[in-house]
């Protein structure tokens, strides 16, 4: 893990949702020199599986490769190694409080993190571990919402996953513009 922290980015088969978020993530943090490793995983993933014909073209039309990308199951030892888990959904927040319960005050949804970035003190934000402590601090100020959950586009139409991917596309956004220039 990088010395500014990691972040796990979690959704159901890591093979749309969890990966647009990690790449995406990823790609901002390089162009920004923001040192900070992204991981993803599925609740229900199945190990080394490409993501999604859909989820591959929104990600090429942003200009992002993920043909190398492979799928990997949640784990303890993921949300272990994380500093802050962004989920989906809330189900999978449940998931994976239920898998490792100490990672409850570590773990948001997706959506969730960028609506408490608007109201958290951003000038503390210098690495995952502080993100995820702003985070905290902030779910006690905003409450919780059904728009919280990204939907999941597996099956839908291009629209489908295009909406999915600007939903995450803003929480990208959100966390790379509060850690930028500060780590």
């Amino acid at each position: 893990m990088s010395a500014h922290g990691g972040i796990l980015l979690v959704c159901t088969a890591n093979r749309a949702r969890s990966p647009m978020a990690q790449l995406m993530l990823a790609e901002r943090f390089a162009a920004d020199g923001t040192p900070i490793e992204v991981r993803s995983a599925g609740t229900r993933a199945h190990e080394g599986e490409q993501v999604t014909r859909q989820t591959l073209q929104v990600l090429e039309s942003r200009g992002i490769e993920a043909a190398g990308f492979r799928s990997q199951p949640l784990s303890a030892s993921l949300v272990q190694w994380a500093d802050v888990v962004l989920c989906a959904e809330r189900a999978h927040r449940a998931d994976v409080v239920r898998l490792l319960p100490r990672a409850h005050r570590k773990t948001f949804t997706m959506a969730q993190a960028a609506r408490l970035l608007t109201v958290a003190e951003a000038h503390r934000i210098d690495s995952a571990a502080t993100l995820a402590e702003a985070l905290a601090a902030a779910r006690g100020i905003v409450p919780q919402s059904a728009e919280d959950d990204i939907a999941d586009p597996a099956g839908g139409t291009a629209a489908d996953y295009e909406r999915a991917a600007e939903r995450i596309a803003t929480t990208v956004r959100a966390i790379s513009a509060a850690l930028r220039v500060r780590v």
